[in-house]
Parts: C-alpha cells; structure tokens; sequence
C-alpha cells in the first residue's frame, strides 16, 4: 500500500491545500486521488436523497393503501350525504337492472352517481326483489337509503293494477274504476274514438280485445285516455313481434279471445283455433258447407253473463250479430282480451279434423276433441256423467 493510500479523504484534501506548487508530480498524483474521492463524494448527497425519497414514496403508498382500506374516500365523494328532501316519481320498469335502476336515480338527481348504488345493490340480496312500479323518494337521498326505499311497499306512488286474460271491457273498465279515482264513464267515453290510439278500423268498431292483459302501474293523475294508451301500446308490441300482418290483427285477435274463452287448459287453445278453421271451411263430415260455431262464449258476451254460467234455449236463439248459434262465421270482432299463449295459437294451430268438443270435468277443464258427431255425442255422454256425479 502506498503512502497515499494510508492517508483518510479529509487528509488527502487537506495536503492537497497546503502543498507547494512545485511538488508537481505528487500534486498530479494527489489530484488524481482527489478526484476519485471528489466523484464518491458528489454521488454521495444524490444517493441520500433518493433513499429519502424511497422511504417517503413506500411510507406514502403504505398510507395510502390504509387511508383507501378504511375509507372511502371516492365512494365519499360520489355519494350524497342525505337525507334528502321533496318529493321524486321515480319509475322501476319491468326487467331493470341494478345499473338501469341507478341510471334512473342519477337522471332524477335522487342519487349523486352510480357507483356507489350499483355497489350496495351488488352486494344486497333482497335487492333482486324490488318490484317494477312508481316510487315517491326524495331528491338527493344517500345510495343505501334509495336502495331501502325502493325495498318497502309502503313507498310505492299511483294505483297498481292487474288485469287478467279473458276480460270483456265491461270488466276492465269496472276493475280500473275501483282501483283508481276514474269512474266507468270516463273509460267508455274514452273508448269510443278508438282509432286516436292507433288501433285500426275494424268491423266491431271497438277497441274489445286490443288491450293487453297484465299489471300494470298507473301514475295517480293518469286520464282514461292516458291508461288506454298505456294499455293498448304492449299489445301492439306483441302483434307486431309475432309478425302479423296488421290488416290480420283483427282475425287473430278474434281467434284468440274465442280460444281463450272456451277451454282452461292453454294447451288446448290451439286445438280450438284449429276446430274454429275446420267449421268455418266445412272439413270432414260438414262436407264443404261451412258450420256456425255454436260457441257459448259468444252467447255469454251478448248476455253479459259470467262464462261459468250455462245458457239456456232463449239465450242461444238471441238475434246478435255476435251470437255464433245463429250467425255462420266469426263474430264481428273478439269477445275478451287475449293472452299470449292464445295469440300464439292462432298463429300455427296443431293440424287435426276436429269438428267438435266439450269440457268432460269442469273442475279441471279437461277437454275432449271429436272429428265425428257420434264421437262427440260419446264425450258429452261422459260430461253429462261427471255433472251428475
């Protein structure tokens, strides 16, 4: 080792100060040592400051990740802080999504963004039973309170009402008069300028059987015309899915609410389309002469009488376009409001020669469908035997 290795940096420095100028060759050879120690010593500082920084940014990220673990400071932030106040109608319509029911809040400022509801509707299980309807929130509520008040009934705005298949207009007028504050006249009135809905002239001249059965949530200062509208506007989707002609719509509709009208068993409705079909056309034994229906759901219609009460010799011989005893052919137009499995029917009816049937057990609407008249006479031998049972 040379003697200048022996010699600290500070040394080293120090000599280097004091040194004559004429000692040249160890200044030379002491400069160059310098400046090896002078290099060491300048990265030195940069060294220390970026481990400083290393340990701020870990330290940071370290506090970070407990500040984003214990609060949420985002969800904070996209959330209201509630109550709320006011009064919003907010609608829940059939086959929302948690995302398309957060949409709505956000479009009506009941809730800040959707993050935070979408989260919390995520992780609720009751939240899959918010029903479709009208709901009273309040405007700038917090996610989970929207949420909680879309779960109870009690918040549930405007008049909810179900209106089952088979129903004439008579019975849909009288169960929307009772569960809203309309009265019967106010749909009859209504109904009569039929085609300012959009439904097309027919030979009945009515609106019988253009509007779709189903529930239906009605805002509370909806008019007569408002709920026709609503009402008849699903029906047209469903013609129109099925690809019916609209100059058909009328036929199929009228098909439709005789099938539906009949039989109980949906199963069977096809059966009846086909059996309407082979009347009309004079199949098998009717040997091309076409037979009148003699379907008592049509007496029942002119009567206004309930379906599940008989007719009697007077009723059948009734002078009514709508009476198919007496009248060969469709009636004018349907008798109720069809469903969809009954307009299904009418679309590809089973093929088959029936020219007949009866409900043999009125209980549990079995049906029985006959091509011959003494095969007929044998099904209603056996409900004549069940009744009497």
């Amino acid at each position: 080792m040379s003697e200048d290795e022996d010699l600290s940096f500070e040394e080293l420095a120090r000599e280097q100060d004091e040194a004559p100028a004429g000692r040249g060759r160890r200044r030379g050879k002491r400069r160059g040592r310098r400046r090896q120690g002078g290099g060491l010593l300048s990265v030195l500082p940069l060294l220390l400051v970026l481990v400083v920084v290393a340990a701020l940014g870990y330290g940071g990220y370290r506090g970070y990740q407990w500040v984003t673990s214990n609060v949420n400071v985002e969800q904070e932030a996209q959330d209201y802080p509630g109550p709320g106040s006011g009064e919003v109608i907010v609608e829940v319509a059939q086959g929302d999504t948690g995302s398309d029911i957060a949409a709505t809040l956000v479009e009506q400022d009941v809730i800040k963004s959707t993050g935070p509801f979408i989260t919390i509707f995520s992780s609720t299980p009751d939240a899959s039973n918010i029903e479709p309807g009208i709901y009273r929130l309040k405007s700038q509520m917090t996610s989970a309170d929207a949420l909680d008040a879309l779960l109870d009934p009690a918040n549930l705005a405007g008049y909810r009402v179900i209106i089952p298949e088979g129903l004439r207009l008579t019975q849909i007028w009288e169960r929307l008069a009772e569960e809203t504050d309309l009265e019967v006249e106010d749909f009859e009135q209504a109904a009569k300028d039929y085609t300012s809905y959009g439904i097309p002239e027919n030979e009945a001249k009515s609106l019988e059987g253009y509007l779709w059965p189903g529930r239906y949530d009605i805002p509370e200062d909806a008019t007569a015309e408002d709920i026709i509208q609503m009402m008849w506007e699903p029906m047209e989707k469903e013609l129109t899915s099925r690809d019916i002609a609209q100059e058909d719509w009328h036929r199929h509709l009228t098909l439709a609410s005789l099938a539906e009208m009949e039989v109980r068993d949906e199963d069977d409705y096809g059966k009846v389309v086909r059996t309407i079909l082979n009347r009309l056309d004079g199949k098998g034994e009717a040997k091309g002469s076409p037979m009148p229906l003699q379907f008592d759901s049509t007496v029942h219609y002119v009567t206004g009488k309930s379906a599940s009460v008989g007719t009697t010799d007077k009723e059948r011989k009734t002078d009514d376009p709508y009476n198919t005893y007496v009248n060969t052919g469709l009636p004018p137009g349907p008798i109720a409001a069809p469903g969809a499995k009954a307009l299904d029917a009418t679309i590809d009816p089973p093929k088959g020669d029936w020219l007949y049937f009866v409900t043999v057990n009125t209980d549990t609407g079995e049906t029985k469908f006959a091509e011959t008249w003494k095969q007929h006479e044998k099904n209603v031998k056996e409900w004549q035997e069940w009744a009497n049972s």
